[in-house]
């Protein structure tokens, strides 16, 4: 049997970073909203918004580096759990665990200025292109025939 789900969409929220103290494990939880291919009936593309999970190591990279708006790609296996309220009604909740993700882009509002590095114009600093040379070439002291050289 298969089950892979991949998925590729922003972020609609930062993750949601939580440690669980019962059996000590991290988890990330957090929804992305991924746009559909083809337009509706009215002419508007619609989105789809998959619930991901991950868990340990995992979830602590992607709490630290992926925020709200974020493209990222992830892929994972689908599940969905049963769970019995008070009144003795099942609630379904379809989930995709992470098995992997990568960050595609950061969000526009969150992408800093590219600050400028002071970086010499050349490998020769000192080489001035502009520069009369015409001195130095005659106060140069060139090998000569009898096997001198640099």
């Amino acid at each position: 049997m298969i089950n892979l789900h991949i998925v590729e969409g922003r972020l609609t929220k930062n993750p949601d970073y939580r440690v669980d103290d019962k059996n000590k494990q991290v988890y990330a939880n957090a929804t992305l909203a991924c746009t559909r291919n083809y337009k509706s009936r009215e002419g508007t593309y619609e989105s789809d918004f998959i619930t991901i999970t991950l868990k340990g190591k995992e979830a602590t990279h992607f709490a630290k580096y992926c925020m709200k708006g974020d493209l990222v790609s992830i892929t994972g296996r689908t599940q969905t759990d049963v769970v019995t309220n008070p009144n003795d009604q099942k609630q379904y909740y379809t989930k995709t665990h992470v098995m992997s993700w990568n960050l595609l882009a950061k969000a526009k509002a969150q992408t800093l200025p590219i600050q400028e590095t002071k970086r010499p114009s050349s490998a020769f600093p000192n080489y001035h292109p502009n520069q009369s040379f015409n001195t130095d070439i005659e106060s140069m002291h060139l090998p000569s025939e009898e096997g001198d050289m640099i």
